[in-house]
């Protein structure tokens, strides 16, 4: 029997609409499915906005991908008519003895991205209002920010429709009724419930964390956490995000999240109010780093989930069985920047047969 699609992609969050968009741009028939709609609270696309930052260490690959990636999500903002990043800057403090901060501004560098390295005094100088330890050193990125991530997702699904995608919203239970969809190929992007699609594949590979957000009341006439005096930031901690934030966009507050609690998590059934072990672990980490907001009231709260890999690294692979079914997650809490470039990746990879990297395929 004749496909009805060219690709069928399950999933319309960041790597599923953007692997729809690269696949569409090559001419090729494709139908998206999502059982919630795109970028809704439960997946990890939804809420207010996501960091777009190309400090990565010597992982030159996201780097690259993130470099590529922001003149495209730019390029959505023009044609939907809606600003969907805010250029804040982008601050990632580490401790200087993993060499992590200066790595990253090398690499920077060397794919032809503008990043500064502050010394500690610099640091210090620059950003009072943050408490840095003696140990520490900085990557400044003055052209990076943040993304609008539920508006750009929503935008990109509407243009999708626009130009000939087929969009259904429909629960998909298992590759087998996937099938019913009748294409050649399947992309299956949905994020934290890849290991329930694919548990014996992927349920020891992916797993589902809890993320707790939170927002807070910037008091008046405080212009250090707006931008441009306050920059969105992270703070690497052996190498590995433990917190990031952003300064108050769109009158919402001061965002942040502290990544210490590993707690498991599940998509469809997992309570989305915050509890008080995340709350408490977020008011010590201000107390901290951000002293004048101690006691600032808590205006709004997100929760969601990281699907995380156990390197942290994405996955892009085959289906050991299938293989005309793509598995293309593991986002790790790091993945929404980085869409553009990997629904390119993924499309090549399917029309062209484009190598595939070894460092995101299954192990």
């Amino acid at each position: 029997m004749t496909a009805r699609y060219d690709v069928a992609v399950i999933g319309a969050g960041v790597f599923g609409a953007w692997t729809a968009h690269a696949l569409r741009q090559s001419g090729k028939r494709v139908v998206v499915v999502d059982a919630y709609g795109p970028a809704n609270s439960r997946a990890s696309s939804g809420g207010e906005t996501r960091i777009t930052r190309m400090a990565y260490g010597d992982d030159e690959i996201y780097s690259r991908w993130a470099f590529e990636s922001l003149p495209e999500w730019r390029a959505l903002e023009q044609r939907s008519g809606r600003q969907l990043f805010f250029e804040t800057g982008v601050l990632t403090f580490s401790d200087a003895n993993t060499n992590w901060v200066q790595k990253s501004v090398e690499v920077i560098h060397k794919i032809g991205g503008e990043a500064e390295l502050l010394s500690h005094d610099e640091c210090r100088h620059r950003y009072p209002q943050i408490g840095f330890k003696p140990s520490e050193i900085a990557v400044f990125e003055p052209r990076s920010g943040a993304l609008l991530a539920r508006h750009a997702i929503n935008l990109l699904v509407e243009e999708l429709i626009r130009n000939g995608c087929e969009y259904r919203q429909q629960s998909i239970s298992s590759p087998e009724d996937a099938f019913r969809l009748n294409a050649e190929q399947y992309v299956f992007a949905c994020g934290a419930w890849l290991p329930k699609l694919f548990p014996d594949i992927l349920g020891p590979h992916i797993t589902p964390i809890r993320a707790e957000i939170f927002f807070l009341g910037v008091p008046p006439n405080t212009p250090a956490f707006d931008p441009p005096q306050m920059p969105t930031w992270i703070f690497m901690g052996n190498e590995n995000w433990d917190a990031y934030g952003m300064p108050s966009l769109e009158n919402r507050g001061f965002k942040l999240a502290v990544d210490l609690i590993k707690q498991p998590a599940d998509p469809d059934t997992m309570d989305r109010q915050p509890t008080a072990p995340y709350v408490a672990q977020m008011r010590e980490f201000v107390r901290e780093r951000f002293p004048l907001l101690a006691d600032a009231p808590i205006v709004e709260t997100r929760v969601c989930q990281y699907e995380n890999t156990p390197t942290h690294h994405y996955l892009v692979d085959h289906h050991p069985r299938w293989e005309n079914i793509w598995l293309v997650g593991g986002g790790s809490g790091h993945g929404f920047k980085n869409g553009p470039a990997l629904g390119k990746y993924v499309a090549d990879a399917i029309t062209k047969h484009a190598p595939l990297e070894p460092l995101l395929r299954l192990p």
